[in-house]
């Protein structure tokens, strides 16, 4: 029998799989907050560093860095146990695909939102599809 086969080597595969994709959710994860943060106390950097016009008034580029911090802090179940808590999961790949589509109609400065929200979209999309099809495996 080979390997690939065995209960012992799907399961760790899974492990392996689960603790890659959790990795990587909390590393983007981190990137939100710390983009919110900085949205939030120091927007007029923010809008330098990607070239938007200054935000004037200021109060609607540290709402979106809120807002970013509470969207991040809504996966929190799926970062902890990602195959019971799939819901967040999916929902924020789609998330991410959707936002990725506004920045970039958007397009300027923003585009480069978009380019990081569609890397973590199809990134994660990838490996949690990889971790579903390890765990299914891994099962008797």
């Amino acid at each position: 029998m080979s390997d690939a086969l065995s209960i012992g080597w799907t399961t760790a595969q899974a492990q392996s799989r689960r603790r890659v994709y959790r990795r990587i959710l909390g590393f983007n994860m981190l990137l939100h907050l710390l983009i919110g943060l900085a949205c939030m106390f120091l927007p007029d950097f923010v809008s330098r560093t990607f070239g938007l016009p200054p935000p004037v008034p200021t109060g609607w580029i540290r709402g979106w860095g809120a807002t970013l911090i509470l969207v991040t802090a809504l996966y929190i179940p799926g970062l902890q146990d990602p195959i019971r808590s799939r819901a967040p999961n999916i929902i924020g790949i789609f998330g991410r695909l959707w936002m990725a589509t506004v920045w970039l109609v958007v397009g300027g400065g923003f585009v480069w939102f978009g380019l990081f929200d569609l890397f973590f979209a199809v990134l994660l999309a990838v490996l949690y599809k990889r971790l579903l099809e390890a765990e299914l495996m891994s099962r008797p």
